[in-house]
């Protein structure tokens, strides 16, 4: 495959449809633990500390399976294997998970959560890395971003049609998000996950076989891990405005279940709320990845994290009950707009970052640096849900309370509303000055395409 070349939807197709079944698997993941506190009887405090426990180790698991997946691709030109590994891991997993037994302990949901998190990182590190090198053109690596990230929101809403589904068809008597949902959702997952995966597995190819590497770090040498990263000033200062992005954010969703059921009373139209927001998302993804392809990336990412701070803002103002309804959903439609240029920025932007790595030492680092994104996005995002729960423990709010106390609501707005707005203009001023932009990009790519062209070429 030519790095440069337009990519054709056929393939593009192809290579999204992990992306819906990562959607439709992850969307439930910020409602799970309130509906275990809700309906298992699980307190917060508990569920917070499983949420820590089972990201204990991920400083340690993201960048090794970024590491082993860097090394194996060196070795046969393919990651293909980790995520086909990943994937039974994942659903083995999430059967567990969505449908614990009567009188469910503490220590079941932590287990099959660490199995879970560990399937998701054996699939989602190197399905990153393999994003990254399926095209090296500016344009065209945020076209591959649009598809996925349009994937990832088709699953999405695939899931929350299940609770209007399974009302519909007579399986429940109301559309509540409760653990019969979840019970649907891993019948649906185990029986259609590994067939879709499999089948872009063997209809994507790898790519270009990997150049012999000048500078391979030697597995388990962490301090050419550390230096792999620190070393990279474009990492860095990727990360300085991601990193408030998501780990702020990360906070308001894991309580936003718990915002709309408990504290607004709008369980039964929580999905409804969902299904609305769903379609500006997908309208948001093919809009956001135009401008991309007509400006500086990093620009267009800080003026959309602007508009996701003003809409955020208001949610903290919604009166409790059917009054609120609306101005939530259109809250959140409207931040699910803005927050699409995200899921296209960052990876397009690591993308830039691996090959700005080539340039500089030689080493095609993607899975290393997917796995340092991914752990951006997803643990720091655990530990950040946790301690969303933990402060909403410690200030007095209930999950079970009919009505909440003022602190109690004074702390499910602050976390759900008004500290995203902080974080997400933080993130927009740091990110507005990010050092590579279209020029410098592209000047990278024709060194790179130079200097591996010359490597390749047999000696005369």
């Amino acid at each position: 495959m030519k790095q440069d070349t337009v990519l054709g939807r056929g393939l593009l197709f192809a290579f999204a449809l992990p992306a819906i079944m990562l959607g439709f698997t992850h969307a439930p993941e910020s409602s799970v633990q309130g509906i275990y506190a809700k309906h298992a009887g699980l307190s917060l405090s508990a569920i917070a500390s499983a949420m820590l426990l089972s990201r204990i180790f991920d400083a340690i698991t993201y960048p090794l399976i970024g590491q082993l997946s860097d090394y194996t691709y060196r070795k046969t030109g393919s990651r293909k294997p980790w995520i086909a590994a990943g994937t039974l891991v994942t659903v083995l997993g999430l059967w567990f998970l969505y449908r614990p037994p009567a009188n469910v302990s503490i220590t079941y949901y932590t287990v099959w959560t660490i199995v879970t998190y560990v399937g998701w990182k054996l699939t989602e590190i190197p399905y990153g890395a393999w994003s990254y090198g399926l095209s090296g053109d500016y344009a065209q690596r945020a076209r591959v971003q649009v598809w996925r990230s349009i994937a990832m929101v088709v699953g999405g809403m695939v899931f929350f049609a299940v609770p209007q589904l399974s009302k519909a068809l007579g399986l429940t008597a109301s559309s509540e998000m409760n653990l019969q949902t979840l019970s649907f959702a891993a019948i649906a997952i185990a029986v259609c996950v590994p067939l879709i995966n499999a089948y872009a597995l063997a209809r994507v190819p790898n790519g270009d076989a990997p150049l012999p590497s000048q500078n391979p770090l030697a597995l388990g040498d962490w301090r050419g891990l550390v230096r792999a990263i620190t070393r990279n000033r474009a990492m860095l200062h990727l990360l300085s405005a991601f990193v408030p992005v998501a780990f702020i954010c990360s906070m308001a969703v894991a309580v936003n279940y718990l915002f709309i059921d408990s504290y607004l009373h709008l369980s039964e139209q929580l999905p409804t709320i969902m299904l609305v927001a769903t379609p500006f998302a997908l309208l948001g993804l093919p809009f956001w990845g135009w401008i991309f392809m007509k400006f500086e990336r990093h620009r267009v990412w800080a003026v959309s994290l602007v508009l996701s701070a003003l809409a955020y803002s208001t949610i903290g103002f919604a009166p409790i009950g059917t009054d609120g309804l609306w101005l939530v959903a259109a809250a959140n439609a409207i931040t699910n707009f803005c927050l699409m240029a995200t899921a296209i920025a960052v990876p397009s932007m690591m993308g830039d970052v691996v090959d700005d790595e080539r340039l500089r030492s030689g080493e095609d680092r993607g899975g290393l640096y997917s796995a340092v994104s991914a752990f951006t996005g997803k643990s720091m995002a655990g530990v950040a849900g946790a301690a969303g729960l933990y402060l909403l423990d410690v200030l007095g709010f209930s999950a079970s309370a009919t009505e909440q106390t003022a602190q109690g609501a004074f702390a499910i707005k602050l976390i759900a509303a008004w500290l995203p707005t902080v974080g997400m203009a933080c993130g927009a001023a740091l990110i507005w000055r990010f050092p590579i932009d279209r020029a410098r990009q592209q000047a990278t790519r024709q060194a790179l395409q130079a200097r591996d062209g010359a490597e390749s070429s047999p000696p005369l």
